[in-house]
């Protein structure tokens, strides 16, 4: 690669050259590889130069320039040298290539900038040759002849996360989500909460059968108002009235129910009075639960 003392010295040799064999009127350009060869992916350098009338503007082209087949990696430009009236401009392009042709050519221009175009004043065309590194094909190389290494080994590779894609579906969910519930909300809602209900329900069945069972078999005043109060408790969650901290009386008057009535003074009766055990005011309990609990469930079915 040229160095800088060598790019100084090639652009004095060249202005020198050029402005004693310069017309006053003539623009001139030059352009030529600085190497014979290149390898894929090298650096080359590329010498450009132009003389030409002071009063013209000329300019080199720049990186958005098309080298093909040459990749512009970058420029060293030199000062205008001006000298009885003709300027000179000097600039090596390093360029690389990927290209495997033997032979490749490349032909600048300079553009001379006019009031309303510019015309391009090209260069001659300069070849560098690119040299082949392999020298035999490997399709002529037999398998076994080849210089490749077998490795079996189990070979860990980190896993990575694609955040932006775990973003993404992520998002899709979360509007899914958001229509799923303004669309069905309210029945989900209601399924949820009919669901609880018939769990609270059932569990209430087993324990009140179970209790009455037990009081049917062996009687007494304690037992008669535990089972009444199970009833009020759950009664009390279902329609969320306090029930256990009514009497008798203020429950009759609330639900202004004949048969409810007579069946908790009867159970009074049989906690306070001393009478006998009297299985169907009990079974009136549980029907009147199930009625109450049959409503709820028309209520949540009209929303």
């Amino acid at each position: 690669m040229f160095s800088r003392i060598s790019l100084c010295f090639l652009f004095v040799i060249s202005v020198s050259f050029a402005l004693s064999a310069q017309s006053e009127n003539e623009v001139r350009v030059n352009g030529r590889f600085l190497v014979d060869s290149v390898k894929i992916g090298e650096l080359v350098p590329y010498s450009m130069t132009a003389s030409y009338p002071s009063n013209l503007n000329l300019v080199f082209p720049d990186s958005t320039f098309s080298f093909a087949p040459f990749e512009f990696s970058k420029k060293k430009y030199f000062q205008t040298k001006t000298t009885d009236k003709v300027s000179f401009d000097s600039a090596v392009y390093y360029l690389t290539t990927f290209e495997i042709d033997s032979i490749q050519t490349l032909q600048l221009p300079a553009f001379q900038i006019l009031e309303k175009d510019c015309t391009a004043v090209f260069a001659e065309i300069d070849t560098v040759f690119f040299k082949n590194l392999v020298t035999q094909k490997l399709d002529s190389i037999e398998a076994p002849a080849l210089p490749l290494k077998t490795n079996t080994a189990y070979q860990n590779v980190k896993w990575l996360l694609d955040y932006p894609l775990l973003l993404a579906i992520g998002g899709v969910l979360l509007v899914a989500v958001i229509i799923v519930w303004i669309v069905f909300g309210k029945r989900i809602k209601a399924f949820f909460r009919k669901r609880r209900l018939s769990k609270n329900h059932e569990a209430f069945l087993n324990k009140f059968t179970s209790t009455v069972s037990q009081l049917s078999s062996d009687f007494s005043s304690k037992k008669a108002e535990t089972t009444a109060l199970l009833w009020k408790s759950y009664m009390e969650k279902l329609n969320e009235v306090p029930y256990t901290k009514f009497t008798s009386r203020e429950i009759i008057n609330k639900e202004k129910d004949e048969r409810l009535g007579n069946a908790l003074q009867l159970i009074d009766r049989m906690i306070y009075g001393g009478s006998s055990y009297a299985a169907e005011s009990f079974d009136t309990l549980r029907s009147f639960a199930n009625n109450q609990f049959n409503q709820k469930l028309k209520e949540i079915n009209r929303g």
